[in-house]
């Protein structure tokens, strides 16, 4: 049987390398952005389009914002996904 601390370490341990995987890829992202500016003719030549977007929660209140339809049908997707595991893994404590 699992304990309370022995769950909630696994959250703070699973949030780090969350973390630290989103700080990886923002990283990648700049370098490769980075290693494409010396192509400035083939940049010049085709025309990107760039989507944004994001999702605030504040309490129960979701704020979506974004540029393109699909990138915040994603962010939606993904902070419902989010959002599920939360409850989960905080009433699973109290299931176990």
């Amino acid at each position: 049987m699992m304990n309370a601390a022995y769950i909630i370490s696994m959250a703070i341990a699973l949030s780090v390398i969350l973390m630290f995987i989103g700080i990886l890829l923002i990283i990648l992202d700049v370098v490769r952005s980075h290693r494409e500016e010396g192509n400035e003719e083939k940049e010049r030549e085709e025309k990107r389009k760039t989507g944004v977007g994001g999702v605030v929660l504040i309490g129960p209140v979701p704020i979506v914002f974004g540029n393109d339809p699909s990138i915040i049908k994603w962010a939606i997707i993904l902070t419902i996904i989010v959002v599920v595991l939360f409850v989960v893994f905080a009433l699973l404590p109290g299931i176990l």
